[in-house]
C-alpha cells in the first residue's frame, strides 16, 4: 500500500517550494522573454552598423561637395583660386574668392582714414555735476548737450543719443577720469565742431609742444595769428608781456604755466585757429586726440581719397588698409586641387562600399534590411558609371541636343575584380590639363545639365533627408525596438504573474497534502490497532 495521500507520502508537500517554481519559471522565460532581449540585444547592434553606414555615407556626401555646381559659396574644385601677397599694409579678402579676377593688384597706402577723437580734462568725481551756471553747455556740430546741473555721465548719455557720436567716461587713472567723445565713423567728413560755454572742459585748449622763459625778450616782428588775429612782437616786451597781451584780448584767455609752456584757448569756448606761428610754440590742441582724415592710397595707379580703410574693387576683391605702406596680391586659378579631392571621394565611396559589403554577405550580420543598404550602394555606383554633359552636338544646327557622352572612366576612374576604385592620376591630371573644360563639364555642369558631382551631391544628400532610405531605416529601427520593448514588458509581466499565483497555489496545496497525511496518519494506526487483536 503508498504511504500517504496520493502516494505522495508524508512530508512530500515540501516538494512544492519555491525552488521548483523558480525553476519551471526560467524554463518559460526562455521560451518566452529571452529571445525577446536576444532580438533587442541584436537591434541596439544593427543600430550601431547603420549609424557607422550613415557617418560614412555623409563622408561620401562632404567629399562630393566640391564638385556641385551649387557648392556654399560658389567655390568648386574647377573655381578655385590661389592668392599670394606681400606686405602687411592691408588685409584681402573676398566673400566669392571664384569671381576673383586673376592678376596682380598693388595698393600703396600713404595715409590711414581715422575718427576724430576729444577728450576733456580729467575730473576726479565723475558724479558731481559738471557746472552750476545755467547756460553752461557744450556744442558738437551745431547740437547743444547742457552741462549746467549734470553729471559727465548724464552727459555723455545725450550725445550717444546721436547715431554719429559716441561719448563715454573712462578710468584713465586713480582717481582719474576723462569724458571722450568720438565721430562714430571716420573721414574728414565725419570731422567733430566742438565748442564749450559756462564751463572749461579743455576741449579747446591749445599747449606749446616747446616752453619759453617769462622773462626774456623775444626778437621783434614775430607774428602769432589766432582765428584771423595777429599778435607781433615789438623787441621790448618779455615773452610774459607778450601773452599778457594777448590775453588782454576779449577773444582769448592766454597764459604761462609753470614748465614754461603757453596755453591759449578762445575765451567763449569756440576752436582756436592757428594760422601763423614766428615764435615757433607749436601751439596744439592736446585734448584733440586724433584727427579726422580720410584714406589715401593708390590701388593699381588709381587714387582713392576715402572716408573708410576698406575698399571692393571689381571682382569683390576686399582691401582693409591697416597701416601706412606697399602691399599686392597675386591671384591665380588653382587646378592642384582637383585631384586630390577626387582621390578623397574615391577612397571615402571604397569605405562605404566594404562596409555595406561586409554586411551584405556575412552570415553573422544583425543587418535585417539588407535591400536598403543594397539600394544606398547601387544609387552611388549608378551615378559613377552614368555619361554626362553634351557630346558634339550643341543644338546650334537646329537638331537636338543629344545625351552626354562624357564618363568618369573615360579620365581615368578605374575599378578592379574586387569592386575597389582607383584613380590613375596620370590620366586624369593631363586631363585637368588638356580637357579641362571637359572635365569640368563631367563633374560640374550647368543648371541645365548638371554634371556628375552636382547629381550626385542631391542624391547623397536625400538620403539622410525626410522620407530618404537612411532616416526611413532609423525610423523602422526606432519602431522595431519601441514595439519589441512593449513586448518585452507584456511578456515579462504575464510571467511574473502567472508564477506568483502559482506559487500562492503551491503554498495552499502544501497545507492541503499536509492535512491528508495527518489525517491518514491516524486512520493508519486505527486499522494497525485493529488488525493486531
Amino acid at each position: 500500500m503508498a504511504e500517504g495521500v496520493l502516494g505522495l507520502g508524508a512530508g512530500q508537500a515540501s516538494s512544492l517550494n519555491q525552488e521548483l517554481i523558480d525553476k519551471l519559471k526560467a524554463a518559460e522565460r526562455k521560451a518566452t522573454v529571452e529571445p525577446i532581449e536576444t532580438s533587442l540585444t541584436d537591434l541596439d547592434e544593427e543600430g550601431v552598423k547603420v549609424a557607422n553606414i550613415k557617418l560614412q555615407v555623409q563622408d561620401v556626401l562632404d567629399a562630393i561637395k566640391p564638385f556641385d555646381l551649387f557648392a556654399t559659396g560658389g567655390v568648386n574644385a574647377f573655381n578655385q583660386k590661389s592668392a599670394t601677397t606681400t606686405g602687411d599694409s592691408v588685409v584681402f579678402d573676398a566673400v566669392d574668392a571664384s569671381k576673383l579676377n586673376t592678376g596682380t593688384t598693388n595698393v600703396s597706402v600713404s595715409q590711414i582714414a581715422q575718427r576724430d577723437v576729444y577728450q576733456t580734462s580729467t575730473f576726479s568725481d565723475k558724479d558731481a555735476k559738471i557746472s552750476t551756471t545755467p547756460g553752461s553747455m557744450i556744442t558738437i556740430n551745431g547740437v547743444e548737450y547742457s552741462t549746467f546741473n549734470k553729471t559727465y555721465q548724464e552727459v555723455a548719455d545725450k550725445i550717444n543719443l546721436s547715431s554719429k557720436l559716441n561719448a563715454s567716461i573712462e578710468a584713465v587713472g586713480t582717481d582719474s577720469y576723462r569724458m571722450v567723445i568720438k565721430s562714430e565713423d571716420s573721414g574728414v567728413d565725419n570731422a567733430l565742431s566742438i565748442t564749450q560755454t559756462g564751463s572749461d572742459l579743455g576741449l579747446n585748449d591749445f599747449t606749446s609742444s616747446s616752453t619759453i622763459a617769462s622773462g626774456t625778450v623775444p626778437a621783434s616782428n614775430l607774428s602769432l595769428t589766432l582765428n584771423g588775429t595777429t599778435f607781433t612782437t615789438n623787441g621790448t616786451e618779455t615773452n610774459s608781456e607778450f601773452i599778457s597781451r594777448i590775453n588782454d584780448n576779449a577773444s582769448f584767455d592766454a597764459s604761462i604755466d609753470a614748465d614754461g609752456k603757453v596755453i591759449i584757448k578762445k575765451s567763449d569756448g569756440g576752436a582756436l585757429e592757428v594760422t601763423n606761428d614766428d615764435l615757433g610754440l607749436n601751439l596744439t590742441n592736446e585734448n584733440h586726440t586724433l584727427t579726422a582724415q580720410n584714406l589715401k592710397a593708390k590701388i593699381d595707379g588709381v587714387d582713392y581719397d576715402i572716408s573708410s580703410n576698406v575698399v571692393t574693387v571689381d571682382g569683390g576683391l576686399k582691401i582693409s588698409a591697416s597701416k601706412v605702406g606697399d602691399s599686392s596680391i597675386s591671384i591665380e586659378k588653382d587646378k592642384s586641387q582637383i585631384a586630390t579631392l577626387f582621390k578623397d571621394f574615391i577612397d571615402k565611396f571604397n569605405t562605404l562600399s566594404k562596409s555595406i559589403d561586409d554586411e551584405l554577405y556575412s552570415g553573422d550580420s544583425k543587418i535585417q534590411d539588407r535591400s536598403t543598404l543594397r539600394d544606398v550602394l547601387s544609387q552611388i555606383k549608378n551615378m559613377m558609371f552614368k555619361n554626362y554633359g553634351q557630346d558634339s552636338n550643341d543644338g546650334t544646327d537646329g537638331n537636338p541636343i543629344k545625351e552626354g557622352s562624357l564618363n568618369l572612366f573615360n579620365f581615368g576612374l578605374e575599378v578592379d575584380k574586387s569592386g575597389n576604385y582607383s584613380l590613375n592620376e596620370s590620366d586624369f591630371n593631363k586631363a585637368v590639363s588638356d580637357d579641362f573644360e571637359k572635365l569640368k563639364d563631367l563633374f560640374i555642369g550647368t543648371a541645365e545639365k548638371e554634371g556628375f558631382g552636382t547629381q550626385l551631391k542631391t542624391i547623397v544628400d536625400a538620403m539622410d533627408a525626410t522620407g530618404g532610405v537612411i532616416t526611413t531605416y532609423e525610423n523602422n529601427l526606432t519602431s522595431r525596438k519601441t514595439e519589441l520593448d512593449t513586448q518585452l514588458t507584456k511578456e515579462t509581466e504575464s510571467l511574473d504573474s502567472k508564477y506568483s499565483q502559482l506559487a500562492n497555489q503551491f503554498s495552499a496545496y502544501g497545507v492541503i497534502i499536509n492535512q491528508f497525511n495527518s489525517q491518514f496518519s491516524s486512520l493508519k494506526m486505527m486499522i494497525d490497532q485493529s488488525s493486531s487483536k
